[in-house]
């Protein structure tokens, strides 16, 4: 489902704007209010593997919402909650190098090893079932707001965003749920995931990838691309 970049990063400087409410029965963040907005559309922020334990979503929220004039959400949506901080740590350790002869590097690196494998496999299994949850959001959201809705997901939220895209606004409908989807180092998926969304409701997709981006490599994302220019004959792709 994860890779090890999944559990790396840095805490960013910053103090959030928005402010937290509950929403379809879902702790959101909320940057930007509709009220300040001339458009009724509105965008999901579908967090990564740290959830709300790092502020790093709520800051790219408000600069989205401050950016594009939109209200964004960003629900606290990942079951049990996002992965500790301490992850990041011993992230570190385990994937920094060690020479052969470094006995306590190397024993620190299982020890470590160990001690994440405690955080990442449960944060595995229970995510298993998320998101049924995170399409009845979504769907109570663009009922309401009765605008577009664009989603953005940053890795395992971009399983979720991913997801979404496929989706239609109501249960058995035909028009779509999501306007607008934006993927971030997504986890957990197949080419053909990608490709659904755009064949099926025509959503407009951009996705974002490292250059050494463990997951999504080079290949990988070239085979979308051809899969893009294949199957969804009519849309442009860059």
């Amino acid at each position: 489902m994860s890779c090890p970049d999944c559990f790396k990063g840095s805490v960013h400087d910053g103090t959030p704007a928005g402010r937290e409410e509950t929403l379809h029965g879902v702790l959101t963040y909320i940057a930007g209010t509709s009220s300040e907005s001339s458009s009724s559309a509105t965008i999901i922020f579908l967090t990564d593997a740290f959830g709300f334990n790092l502020p790093n979503a709520k800051l790219l929220a408000d600069f989205y919402a401050t950016r594009t004039g939109l209200c964004v959400l960003v629900p606290d949506i990942i079951p049990g909650g996002g992965v500790p901080l301490s992850t990041l740590s011993l992230m570190t350790v385990v994937t920094s190098p060690v020479q052969w002869y470094d006995v306590w590097g190397q024993i620190k690196r299982v020890v470590f090893g160990l001690r994440l494998m405690t955080i990442v496999i449960p944060f595995a299994r229970r995510t298993k079932g998320a998101f049924p949850t995170v399409l009845e959001f979504a769907r109570a959201v663009k009922g309401e707001s009765q605008g577009k809705l664009g989603v953005a997901g940053f890795c395992w939220g971009g399983m979720m965003s991913t997801k979404l895209s496929m989706q239609a606004s109501v249960e058995g409908g035909d028009d779509r749920l999501v306007d607008a989807h934006f993927a971030a180092h997504p986890a957990g998926l197949q080419p053909e995931d990608f490709v659904e969304g755009v064949r099926k409701f025509d959503v407009p997709f951009s996705m974002a990838v490292g250059d050494k981006d463990f997951v999504m490599t080079k290949a990988i994302v070239n085979e979308i691309e051809t899969k893009l220019r294949k199957d969804c004959v009519g849309n442009d792709v860059e």
